[in-house]
């Protein structure tokens, strides 16, 4: 219960700086703040908060920054959408390929193997290397900075 009552004095002294309150509720105001310690102190905190808010000012950014936003935005999608695309290509090629690669009658099992392995590691350091710019891309501060 004396949670909705913070909630009322807070909304009550809100309403008052805000100027949104009837001539009754700023005379009820101004008698609390005479008559209650808390309610003074409470009022005082959030009319410092109001104060220090009014005083804020931010420059608005020119109209090219928002062209480029939007075409930075749909740039990315546009990328992302085609790396997933992309990927999706090779697994299946992969895959495809793999298969053939087992099936076929080109070599033995023994030949087919040590013709694998070299392309496996291949693989892996293709991953490896590529997780990591990757990596270091998304994380890198200064990468942003340099233009190619």
């Amino acid at each position: 219960m004396h949670e909705k009552r913070d909630d009322d004095i807070n909304a009550l002294i809100s309403g008052y700086l805000d100027g949104e309150l009837t001539p009754e509720e700023r005379e009820r105001v101004e008698m609390l703040r005479e008559r209650d310690p808390g309610f003074r102190e409470e009022f005082e905190r959030m009319k410092e908060i109001v104060d220090a808010a009014a005083e804020l000012q931010f420059e608005e950014p020119p109209e090219e920054v928002w062209d480029t936003f939007l075409d930075g935005v749909y740039n990315r999608i546009e990328r992302r959408t085609g790396w997933a695309i992309f990927l999706v290509g090779v697994i299946a090629l992969t895959g495809w390929g793999m298969y053939w690669f087992w099936v076929s009658d080109w070599g033995s099992a023994l030949t087919k193997v040590l013709v694998a392995i070299p392309l496996l590691g291949l693989v892996v350091l293709f991953v490896s290397v590529l997780r990591q710019r990757l990596f270091v891309a998304r994380t890198d501060r200064y990468s942003r900075e340099v233009k190619w």
